[in-house]
């Protein structure tokens, strides 16, 4: 990962960016809302301020590795509540009942005062250790904007007695705060007041978590210590400019310079000692930029650990971290970083940047993931919106040609003590611009299909087609093994993001090979999610499939469709084999009558078994499996065989709609035309015995496909 990293320090450098040199103690706190408490004169607390996500994400703490974290920190749960105490399950009672705000409003008193009296307080570690106390007291007349902070470091306790009494005044102000803090959550939302409800009742008795098979209390709220009086001081302890001010005069702690060959550079200078950085990453969190495990013998098999290992100068590590920290910062999303799935359902930190504009503000992080949906977007075109308009900005930005390059690096959490690069590699722009534009046209090499996604809250369902799916829906879609005609899944590992980037960036070999994989893999994973929908889309009464589908098939399995119908057109493509030639070949035109097979089948349900029947009565008549869903699985392995059995069951509906007459058999005489100009594409067809991915997916399609004035 340094080497990398290093890469995009001297890229930085060479184009004049300062990114600053962060200090290695100072570090972003965890993402969670939490609470800011603010201490007095008399070294009490006296208030309790919700803080959201975002928020607390932008504050700051130091912190030596994972201990003595200063002022942001977690603490045991405030009361001792046994594992299986009754108010557990009350309050679990509580939160699953329709009517929780009235419950709980001017009542939360009542609630948690008998655990006051009758049980103790945890034992809590001293608020301030002596690392983080010396730490902060190094800042004594540097900047008068440091002041509140020292103020801070001078109120809270830093021996286990006063910590003791401390903590028996904190737990009394939680009690007569809770309800205010809740309520005002109520006030914005029933979200927002469910939320804080349930993290000041973590705070107060903790939450049960399973950890390695057995249960413990835990309390994983982040506390964030203040001063009360912070209106009088220059700069708030609370405020993100608090940790840079911190950072910059903070004593470095590096010992006077060792001199040496740099790893990274190839050159003497002061090297760097002690651990590496451990910054604080969007999607990933804590990531050491270098770590080796001291208790594990191996690595010191040359009498060699920690930075002795991968010795680098001091000016280099500085530069990496302060590259990094630039990268990575709050306004840089959907530009130079973007957080991306992995194959373990978790986040990898997507990096991304041109090497001869890197401060360029054009969203390319968006076009290797996904990007923020605005409220003015669909989810669902958004991803085409957004590389429409960076592959605009990259044709029309000065200085760049069709082979400057845009770098791009993965970084994956791989345990709480390492991270590292899982991909690193670079596009030119051209192939870039090229990509995207065929990817888009890939998307849409597809027959006609769509179906109802629910709108927003209160608005009506929308009719969705396939989208031009992003790098991360690709990724998402195969994170599921579908099963019993979809109306189940199994999680399982999905797919490694360089292969997505295969498919839509390798040149013509590498993209042909990533296509053969992703259609086998769409017939392994969700060939019974196709059939299964398939077959409930083919019911020829709206009011009956709209009902069936709302309870088997929800948003995520719907969505899955659409995404999977968007892979097999664009893995079509990148074969070489396009709608305009595949829509009329003996595979899609199998799907096809199968897909007419089941709408004769459903018609003459409705209307020979439920003649005169009511909607209800009529849904019965209607068999768990019609004739040519019946036949998918078959006919994908051998579609002659398929059509062979199908020829043989069709013959009762294909005689009653021969005969039928009135004015409810318009659908049937319409499918039973369809059906004729299908047989006469599949008269002189070389319909296989065998089949392989590339044909499957054609029959998929067809049997999918809508086609107009179905009436």
């Amino acid at each position: 990962m340094l080497n990398e990293l290093y890469e995009l320090s001297s890229n930085l450098k060479k184009c004049g960016i300062a990114v600053g040199i962060p200090h290695q103690d100072v570090k972003k706190p965890g993402k969670g809302d939490g609470l800011i408490i603010e201490v007095d004169s008399q070294a009490e607390p006296v208030n309790i301020e919700f803080t959201d996500s975002v928020k607390m994400t932008k504050l700051w703490t130091i912190r030596k590795g994972k201990h003595n974290s200063f002022p942001y920190m977690k603490i045991k749960p405030l009361w001792n509540l046994a594992l299986d105490d009754s108010l557990r399950d009350y309050l679990k009672y509580i939160r699953n009942k329709k009517d929780t705000k009235n419950i709980f409003t001017g009542k939360i008193k009542e609630i948690f005062e008998p655990v006051c009296n009758v049980k103790e307080l945890n034992q809590q570690e001293v608020i301030i250790s002596k690392w983080a106390k010396n730490k902060i007291q190094t800042l004594s007349d540097k900047e008068k904007k440091l002041d509140s902070l020292l103020q801070l470091v001078g109120r809270l306790p830093g021996d286990a007695n006063k910590t003791t009494a401390f903590m028996t005044t904190l737990a009394n102000l939680f009690l007569q705060k809770m309800q205010t803090i809740i309520d005002e959550g109520y006030g914005n939302s029933e979200k927002d007041g469910k939320k804080r409800q349930e993290i000041m009742e973590t705070v107060f008795i903790g939450k049960i978590k399973k950890e390695k098979g057995k249960e413990k209390v835990v309390c994983d709220v982040p506390l964030f210590f203040d001063i009360s009086d912070w209106s009088k001081f220059s700069c708030r302890v609370a405020d993100p400019a608090m940790g840079k001010l911190v950072g910059a005069h903070l004593p470095s702690g590096q010992q006077a310079g060792e001199q040496g060959i740099s790893a990274l550079e190839g050159v003497k200078k002061v090297l760097h000692l002690g651990p590496y950085p451990d910054p604080t990453l969007p999607a990933v969190g804590i990531a050491y930029l270098f770590s080796m495990n001291e208790d594990i013998p191996c690595h010191d098999r040359y009498r060699l650990i920690g930075s002795k290992i991968f010795p680098s100068s001091r000016d280099a590590v500085e530069a990496v971290h302060g590259a990094l920290q630039w990268c990575v910062a709050d306004d840089r999303k959907g530009k130079t970083w973007q957080g991306i799935p992995n194959v373990k359902r978790e986040q990898d930190l997507l990096i991304s940047y041109l090497e001869e504009k890197p401060e360029s503000d054009i969203a390319l992080a968006s076009i290797f993931a996904a990007p923020d949906v605005k409220e003015s977007e669909t989810a669902e075109a958004a991803y085409e919106i957004k590389t429409r308009t960076v592959c605009d900005a990259l044709r029309g930005m000065p200085g760049l040609n069709d082979n400057s390059q845009v770098n791009v690096l993965v970084i994956n959490k791989v345990d709480p003590g390492r991270a590292q690069v899982v991909l690193s590699t670079a596009y030119s722009v051209k192939n870039i611009i090229q990509s995207v534009e065929e990817w888009g046209t890939a998307a849409k090499n597809r027959p006609a299909f769509s179906l109802l996604l629910p709108g927003k809250k209160g608005e009506k369902a929308l009719h969705a087609e396939p989208p031009c799916p992003s790098p991360t829906d690709v990724m998402k879609c195969f994170q599921n093994q579908w099963i019993k005609n979809g109306h189940d899944k199994r999680d399982v590992p999905g797919v490694a993001l360089r292969h997505v980037y295969d498919l839509f960036l390798g040149d013509t070999m590498i993209a042909q090979q990533a296509a053969s994989n992703f259609i086998n893999l769409s017939s392994q994973r969700l060939s019974e999610l196709f059939i299964g929908y398939g077959g409930t889309d083919h019911i020829t009464s709206e009011t009956i499939k709209f009902e069936v589908l709302k309870k088997k098939y929800l948003t995520d399995a719907r969505k899955t469709v659409l995404h999977g119908i968007s892979i097999l057109a664009i893995a079509l493509y990148k074969l070489g084999i396009k709608k305009e030639d595949y829509m009329k070949n003996a595979a899609f035109n199998v799907g096809r009558m199968l897909a007419l097979a089941d709408k004769l089948h459903c018609e003459y349900c409705i209307n020979v078994r439920g003649k005169n029947e009511t909607d209800a009565e009529k849904k019965k008549s209607i068999p768990a499996q019609l004739i040519g869903n019946a036949l998918m699985r078959t006919a994908l392995d051998n579609p002659l065989k398929g059509l062979s059995l199908l020829s043989e069951r069709l013959l009762i509906y294909q005689a009653w709609a021969t005969k039928a007459q009135g004015d409810n058999v318009g659908l049937a005489k319409w499918v039973l035309g369809q059906m004729g100009y299908v047989s006469a594409e599949l008269e002189n067809a070389d319909i296989p015995k065998q089949t392989d991915d590339a044909v499957k997916a054609q029959i998929l399609l067809g049997y999918l496909a809508h086609v107009k004035n179905e009436s």
